[in-house]
């Protein structure tokens, strides 16, 4: 396995302690597996009464620190190899299929070769290099006949009214990183000015909070975690929240009236320049709690409740408790076998050849800045509509070429389709799938297109994956 970051498990293990789950009950399989995992650990160090285990919610809520040791614990278990810091540097093709990857790593470059590969990354760095379709970016609603597809203002207030052209365009929703902070004086490391710290960057969020009178959770999602620990997210409602809105796509597509921040195309980026965009998005997140904290436009009783607030001193402690893993909600996607589509998720959501299950709200952070007199009370890009369980198909792992390849994460989907496939509980369970379906392609000498879907589903049904949806 070969991770271009420092550290195991993506978003599990990098802030993201508040489990975006959607109905329990349609969680099996792998992530059941780390999530009965995260309990024992806490039964285990606290003891089965403890306020720990009360509060990690059936192993949906968890420190950073214990998903680490949790995923590495299952890694070693199943014996599989890990190379930190390697990145995807191109791949040979021969006669549609993929026949190696070579690898950037600390060392220098590294020739990976092997029969059947999973790109199982947020970037998809590995399909592009394999000249499998993808695109980035919204499609127009005409394109899949998609409700929430395209440009979209969505009025929360409203119900099911939707506004906006409904125009695809090459816009994504937007990045943050989940940072994990306490209130715990003992564990708290104080929220200092962060190095060229410019106010007026914050200028949306003070109006946000001189509109109307606020609370906090209208401007940061909190969600509480054992040992005095709380996960923050982005709040979508708020004009100005944690996501760092329309820096990770190319300037071009900005509009003038977008505070004067630095840009990316993540998706196609270098990684050096996605680095240099994780660190532009920690000095936005840091700058807008630091003004949180303590500008004279914040109201004093919202100060009060935010200043209690640090970063860990007991997560993240080599980089001062900011996590290595940006939140890449979305980068490239898969153009598979099957585009899963809104449709999917809200009316198709029947499979023959199903491998998961996946029941949260189809949504989209931000792509663009709320601007001051717009008809709805949300930036754009931003909605949230709930979903019944549906079966994800395995025609979604599926390029249509090379045949020896499947992709987990990156999977074949919409813009609005993938808003609701994009959480790590599925993207687990994806994974899972992925690892049975390429141990049958392998004992079979065949491609991942050549494998028994029925078979994988017998296996996976065996090991606790739950595949058909609830009706």
């Amino acid at each position: 396995m070969a991770e271009p970051i420092g550290v195991i498990g993506g978003m599990v293990t990098g802030g993201l302690g508040r489990t975006d789950l959607g109905r329990p009950e349609t969680v099996g399989g792998l992530f059941r597996e780390y999530m009965d995992a995260v309990v024992e650990h806490y039964q285990q160090r606290y003891g089965a009464g403890s306020q720990q285990v009360e509060d990690c919610l059936g192993g949906q809520r968890f420190e950073p620190s214990v998903a680490h040791e949790v995923l590495a614990k299952m890694i070693e278990r199943a014996g599989v190899e890990v190379r930190l810091r390697r990145t995807v540097a191109g791949a040979r093709r021969e006669e549609g299929r993929l026949t190696g990857v070579e690898l950037n790593g600390p060392n220098g470059p590294e020739q990976v070769a092997a029969s059947l590969f999973v790109d199982a990354s947020y970037e998809g760095d590995l399909l592009a290099a394999a000249g499998a379709e993808y695109r980035t970016g919204r499609e127009s609603r005409s394109e899949y006949g998609e409700e929430y597809a395209g440009h979209i203002l969505w009025d929360p207030k409203g119900g099911p009214s939707l506004h906006g052209t409904g125009e695809g365009d090459r816009r994504i929703q937007a990045y943050c990183f989940r940072l994990t902070v306490t209130d715990d004086p003992a564990n708290r490391l104080p929220i200092e000015q962060p190095p060229g710290y410019d106010r007026t960057a914050y200028d949306l969020l003070s109006k946000y909070l001189a509109a109307a009178p606020r609370r906090l959770k209208d401007v940061l999602l909190l969600g509480k975690l054992p040992n005095g620990k709380w996960d923050i997210n982005n709040w979508g409602f708020c004009w100005q929240s944690m996501d760092f809105i329309e820096a990770n796509y190319d300037a071009t597509l900005r509009s003038s009236e977008a505070p004067s921040l630095r840009s990316t195309s993540y998706p196609e980026a270098s990684w050096e320049r996605r680095r240099q965009s994780a660190a532009e998005h920690c000095l936005y997140q840091w700058g807008l709690l630091y003004f949180l904290q303590n500008d004279l436009s914040v109201p004093p009783a919202r100060k009060d409740e935010v200043r209690p607030f640090g970063l860990c001193k007991d997560e993240f402690a080599e980089s001062g408790g900011w996590p290595e893993q940006l939140y890449v909600r979305e980068a490239r996607r898969l153009v598979g076998e099957h585009v899963f589509t809104e449709h999917d998720a809200c009316r198709d959501r029947r499979k023959p050849d199903t491998i998961a299950v996946g029941s949260y709200p189809m949504d989209s952070h931000a792509t663009q800045w709320y601007r001051i007199g717009q008809p709805t009370p949300a930036p754009e890009g931003f909605f949230m509509c709930s979903v019944r369980p549906y079966e994800i198909p395995y025609r979604c792992l599926l390029p249509k070429s090379p045949r020896n390849l499947l992709v987990p994460v990156c999977l074949s989907a919409s813009h609005a389709g993938y808003g609701t496939l994009r959480m790590e509980p599925v993207m687990m369970n994806l994974g899972m799938a992925c690892g049975l379906a390429a141990s049958l392609a392998i004992r079979d000498r065949t491609d991942a297109h050549g494998i028994s879907v029925e078979e994988v589903q017998q296996l996976l049904e065996r090991d606790g994956q739950i595949i058909h949806a609830p009706l």
